[in-house]
Parts: C-alpha cells; structure tokens; sequence
C-alpha cells in the first residue's frame, strides 16, 4: 500500500472520528482536533524510531522508505499502543469529565482507536498483540519477534538491499 493511501485512509477515519465524537459529545472545533491528534498525529513516533536509529542525521527519503527499521532491527512506535485507548476510556469513565474536557478526551481515544485497528489491517505482517507497547517492550521491541515469519524474512531480504547505503550513515 502506498504511503498516501495509507495517510489519507488515517486522516479520513480520523474526520470520522470526529464526526462520532462531535454527535456525541458536542463540541465541533475540539472534537475533530482530538481526533485528528489521535488518529494521525499519533505517527509522530515513527520520527522518535528514526532519531534513535540515524540520531540528527536527518534524511526525508530515507525515513518515507522506513530504513530507520533496518537500521536497528527494532519497532519502537511507543505512541502505539492499546494500552492508551484502553487507559483513557478508564479515565474517561473514571473521573467526572464533562464537556470540553469529555469531546477532547474521547476524540483522541476514537482517533488512535480507529488508527490502531487501521494499522493492524494494511501494516503487512504486524499483529494485534504488536501494537501493545508492553508486547513489544516484552519482546525488546526486536523485529523478529513482532512480525509473521514471512515478513521477517522480505525484511532480511529488503535490509540485504539497503545495507550499502546504512553503511554510509
């Protein structure tokens, strides 16, 4: 899937998002800002995966072709997580929120909820159980132990690929 597919289809459930969070809870301006937060801006993480594999070494192509994953052979993603969905519904429910407080709170939960479910549907051998942070920090966040057997092996294929240039970097 091409990766403007793939951030259109974030964006567009993320006005969704807003539009359920904006019929229940009101608030127009909040509810569709949350769940653009949650439902897209939620990939700001991929930056914080690169900056620990390249540190400053900045570079638009090589980040847009994922060598960040080569280079360490890890998946941090540590804003992906159905620990935070789950966490901010127990809050939500929880405390006493109201207004305001309650369509930003549920925007960015239905946001990051339709983003992780999107992501466990056209991200090609990541399962379920990958995008649960303490999965991954079980699993010490390795490729190897997060992805089918098959992807897996198109990643050592693809790295054989890229090597000469991660050298360079």
């Amino acid at each position: 899937m091409s990766l403007m597919f793939h951030l259109f289809l974030h964006f567009f459930l993320s006005l969704l998002a807003g539009v359920i969070t904006w019929f229940f809870f009101g608030y127009q301006p909040i509810s569709f800002l949350a769940a653009f937060f949650g439902g897209v801006l939620i990939d700001v993480d991929h930056f914080i995966d690169y900056f620990i594999a390249f540190g400053r070494n900045f570079r638009l192509t090589h980040f847009l072709k994922g060598y960040q994953f080569f280079k360490n052979d890890k998946i941090y993603v540590l804003f992906h997580g159905w620990e935070y969905v789950i966490l901010l519904i127990i809050v939500i429910v929880s405390i006493e929120v109201s207004g305001e407080s309650r369509a930003l709170m549920w925007g960015v939960t239905i946001g990051a909820f339709f983003h992780l479910v999107t992501d466990c549907y056209i991200n090609p051998g990541m399962s379920f159980k990958a995008y649960s942070f303490f999965y991954r920090y079980w699993k010490k966040f390795e490729i190897k132990e997060l992805v089918t057997r098959e992807h897996y092996a198109d990643h050592v294929l693809r790295y054989s690929q890229v090597k000469n240039i991660l050298k360079n970097l």
